[in-house]
């Protein structure tokens, strides 16, 4: 690919939102986003949520490219998709020690002389404020989205949904894959 398609499938993406540009410059930019990839590991991140991460950079990138100054797509591109991977392992990262701050050992609760059964009995802490985060990682969701977020939590079949929505399972899959993408963005966004 020249640097003149480039350009031009840059500004296509820039300025009309072509999706068949934005797919040019990712496959173009392919053994990049692989390498990356490979590098990096995002727990519950299969290729495809990979792939589509790179899709919201790039198209990001596009919209903020601007090749008067002499620089590269391909560095800014590489630059910024890097960057993205390196904040949702920290986002990842981050709640993962929040979880373990509010960890509570089994011998912490006989030092306190509290039997299991009473622990369990007791409402978690900050329940509400879980209930909370999770309302609004969810509230943007559209029906097909919330279905599949059902069926990714195991509480709905795909063969339930499908037919209760009437749509296939490609659709699904697809509407499962966004569903992630949005609360990926709404986690880094808190």
């Amino acid at each position: 690919m020249t640097v003149s398609v480039e350009k031009d499938l840059i500004v296509r993406v820039k300025n009309h939102n072509d999706s068949d540009a934005l797919q040019l410059l990712i496959q173009k930019y392919q053994p990049m986003i692989d390498n990356m990839h490979n590098m990096y590991w995002l727990n519950g991140y299969d290729k495809s949520d990979w792939y589509q991460e790179s899709y919201i950079v790039c198209y990001e990138t596009c919209q903020k490219f601007d090749g008067t100054q002499g620089s590269r797509f391909a560095n800014f591109f590489k630059m910024r998709f890097n960057n993205h991977i390196v904040s949702l392992i920290r986002a990842q990262r981050a709640a993962k020690r929040a979880v373990n701050v509010e960890a509570c050992s089994y011998e912490e609760l006989l030092l306190n002389s509290e039997s299991i059964l009473e622990f369990l009995h007791k409402p978690a802490p900050r329940t509400m404020d879980l209930i909370n985060h999770l309302e609004m990682l969810i509230e943007d969701l559209s029906d097909l989205e919330l279905a599949a977020f059902q069926v990714i939590l195991g509480d709905l079949s795909m063969q339930d949904v499908c037919e209760r929505l009437n749509c296939t399972d490609q659709q699904l899959i697809r509407a499962a894959s966004r569903c992630k993408t949005k609360i990926s963005r709404r986690l880094n966004e808190m």
